[in-house]
């Protein structure tokens, strides 16, 4: 397959925003993503779930191209977007980063005020209207659950949040720049019990207008929040499919074993 319209693939669903086509991602003789193929669902929540090491987050870095920035790591196959396969020459990595925002695994606030880093984004793509630039961080707070808690301190540091608050102040860093993806690399695991609540509830209402990647090992919530899964082992997908599917009746042994609690 050439690295053109995504219209050229047999497999492109239209309901879908996201298409990997036998995407393999090595650092040097190491392949840490062996061929995997999948489609993500408009306004969906999907998990990659698996043992550690075994790829996940390195298929969610490749997404966004964040993979290009690390030596001697290359990638194979092709990655689509709204039709247009990410590797073209005509493609701005600038503007794929803009429309797939990431959070990591610990909230990384900057060190400025709450206001600065919501709208620190925006600024550097060319936004100077104080009233737009209020109304951007207003409104991305607001949808990351996090306006009623610091309407008051916009103008203090973010990091005298805790670290649940960081950790939504990141996601509304990312949504400050309307993306249309969210990449979660692990959102919550840093989190106590009561934060990590807060992300999964959030989680649920921003699909209603994102389509959701999330790595995570935490089996219950991978059940709680997705809509679809992706089992991960050894770098290749094992099983995807619904989430009802994949925990009550999933189709590999393997991934009934680590559903269960006897692999990783």
């Amino acid at each position: 397959m050439n690295r053109t319209e995504i219209g050229n693939s047999p497999d492109f669903q239209r309901s879908s925003v996201l298409q990997t086509v036998n995407l393999s991602v090595y650092y040097g003789e190491h392949r840490a993503v062996d061929q995997v193929s999948l489609t993500f669902p408009k306004q969906s929540v999907t998990a990659l779930i698996g043992p550690s090491g075994c790829g996940k987050s390195t298929f969610l870095r490749s997404i966004n191209r964040m993979n290009d920035d690390i030596q001697q790591c290359r990638t194979e196959g092709e990655i689509y977007y709204e039709g247009v396969e990410l590797h073209s020459p005509r493609v701005n990595l600038h503007e794929i980063r803009k429309q797939m925002g990431m959070v990591f695994q610990r909230p990384v606030p900057f060190a400025k005020s709450i206001f600065k880093n919501v709208a620190s984004g925006p600024m550097r793509h060319g936004v100077k209207d104080k009233t737009e630039l209020q109304r951007i961080v207003e409104d991305s707070l607001k949808k990351a659950a996090l306006w009623d808690e610091v309407k008051d301190q916009l103008h203090t540091s973010a990091l005298r949040l805790s670290g649940g608050q960081q950790q939504r102040l990141c996601i509304a860093r990312a949504l400050a720049m309307q993306p249309s993806v969210l990449l979660l690399d692990e959102p919550a695991s840093a989190l106590d019990p009561v934060s990590t609540a807060k992300i999964e509830d959030l989680i649920s209402q921003l699909k209603k207008e994102f389509t959701i990647i999330i790595v995570t090992h935490n089996m219950q919530q991978a059940a709680r929040i997705s809509d679809e899964v992706a089992y991960f082992y050894m770098g290749r997908v094992v099983e995807h499919g619904s989430t009802e599917q994949i925990f009550n009746n999933p189709r590999h042994e393997q991934t009934a074993h680590y559903i269960n609690g006897h692999i990783g």
